[in-house]
């Protein structure tokens, strides 16, 4: 009995990064505020509002469900993509502000 004959050069087939690199658009860099810290990450503008969250949990030491972002004194949704947020370009300013229980 033969096996399957699996392709594994796959010289044809993109990597993750590839893919992303590809179809997540332009890089942007956010400005993150949360009290008297400032610091920057750098993220393409396919990419969700969630993701950016993730990101920034890891920095601040909070879980996503403690906090929210806001761009311009308005929430930013999670289900957004960046490239779904008015106004919101390269270098811009986002507020990090702990939700209130």
């Amino acid at each position: 009995m033969k096996g399957f004959n699996l392709n594994f050069q796959m010289n044809d087939v993109m990597t993750f990064e590839q893919e992303n690199e590809l179809f997540a658009g332009k890089n942007i860099k956010l400005n993150f505020t949360f009290g008297d810290q400032q610091f920057d990450y750098e993220f393409k503008l396919g990419q969700d509002v969630e993701w950016a969250k993730k990101c920034v949990a890891e920095k601040i030491g909070l879980a996503r469900n403690e906090f929210d972002l806001f761009h311009q004194e308005k929430l930013m949704p999670e289900f957004f993509s960046l490239n779904d947020i008015p106004n919101l370009m390269d270098q811009s300013i986002v507020a990090i502000k702990i939700r209130e229980l």
